[in-house]
């Protein structure tokens, strides 16, 4: 087997951890390449480095250290190749994570096995379409955000459906997001839990201007078309809350589904509920 090894380099504990990783790795003879930011850490192990290409063609699985925001990077190094993601917790959420890293080699040995399933997590794709024709793609595995930057200020974002007028309405910005990164951001800002195998794309306003602007559940066939009509300098796109790109009020964004999906290691254990219940305290009450 061969493995792409990403790992979020911030953790306070991650070069002892990543150390062990590779040690169980490499002892169960499998090759492991490693993410650029983890050159550093391993310099004394003599492993390839990932270079900006992206992902080797022979890689079959990605092993993805930390917490939700490296699986979001290492969804991107997936890209179109669609190599499964296992994620491994080393922090105190992780949502998205398949085991804690007490649990890494039990797990691994069943993935060894073969003995693991796979679910199909749909994304975004956002094209940047300047007045001159020029388009920036960006994907996105949890959501797209439309958004002021710096100044406390309200924008004025046009929002259609397909060839159909939503409305134009002030807020701070609006987040469009995937059922998976429906329990991210979004629901933060007051937007639905979608179940994460959903067809479907929510819209959800930011500190709207006014009481009748309210999120929105929309099929995921349907093309959503947002301007910003302000004029103000300081408007931004964000990508999975890693990418920035500045939008001008004469660029369009266009959100469609991407073609392609990003595939995650199941849990060994519990359902999408347990997790809510677990992670986000869904449906708990103080007892007394």
């Amino acid at each position: 087997m061969n493995i792409a090894l990403k790992a979020n380099i911030y953790h306070k504990d991650v070069e002892r951890q990543v150390n062990c990783c590779l040690d169980h790795l490499l002892g169960k003879g499998v090759s492991v390449w490693v993410g650029k930011e983890l050159a550093e850490i391993v310099r004394g192990r003599s492993l390839p480095v990932i270079d900006s290409e992206g992902l080797p063609e022979d890689i079959s699985l990605i092993i993805a250290l930390g917490g939700d925001g490296t699986v979001l990077g290492a969804s991107r190094l997936a890209g179109k190749s669609q190599v499964p993601i296992y994620a491994v917790n080393l922090g105190n959420f992780g949502f998205l994570s398949t085991s804690s890293v007490e649990e890494f080699a039990d797990h691994f040995e069943q993935i060894l096995q073969g003995e693991f399933e796979v679910e199909e997590r749909m994304m975004l794709m956002a094209d940047v379409i300047g007045p001159e024709g020029s388009v920036t793609i960006y994907t996105a595995l949890n959501d797209l955000v439309l958004h002021k930057g710096s100044l406390a200020r309200p924008i004025e974002i046009d929002l259609k459906l397909g060839d159909d007028l939503v409305g134009v309405f002030l807020a701070d910005g609006v987040i469009i997001s995937t059922p998976t990164g429906s329990t991210a951001y979004s629901l933060s800002a007051g937007g639905p839990i979608l179940f994460p195998l959903m067809n479907a794309i929510a819209v959800t306003p930011i500190c709207p201007h006014t009481l009748a602007v309210r999120p929105l559940v929309v099929p995921a066939e349907y093309p959503i078309s947002l301007s910003e009509k302000s004029g103000h300098r300081d408007v931004v796109l964000t990508v999975d809350g890693q990418i920035i790109h500045k939008v001008r009020e004469e660029d369009r964004l266009l959100v469609t589904r991407a073609s392609h999906v990003t595939r995650l290691v199941k849990p060994f254990e519990g359902s999408f509920f347990l997790r809510l219940r677990e992670k986000l305290k869904w449906g708990e009450r103080e007892r007394k």
